[in-house]
């Protein structure tokens, strides 16, 4: 589902609430992904986790 130098809208619920925000791909270990938008630190994400609701191919580059 993922590549590596792709950039995705990661849907997650945080706080309560489902937000998402674009994220490129920088290391794949299902169900673990590695994920960096430049302006935080990068994230891993557990795409197994009831917290994660999805991901869709980014339209910005």
């Amino acid at each position: 589902m993922f590549e590596i130098g792709k950039r995705y809208q990661i849907h997650m619920i945080e706080g309560g609430s489902e937000g998402y925000s674009d994220w490129e791909v920088v290391s794949i270990e299902l169900p673990l992904i590695k994920i960096r938008n430049g302006v935080t630190e990068d994230r891993i994400v557990n795409t197994s986790s009831p917290m994660f609701v999805r991901a869709e191919l980014s339209r910005h580059k």
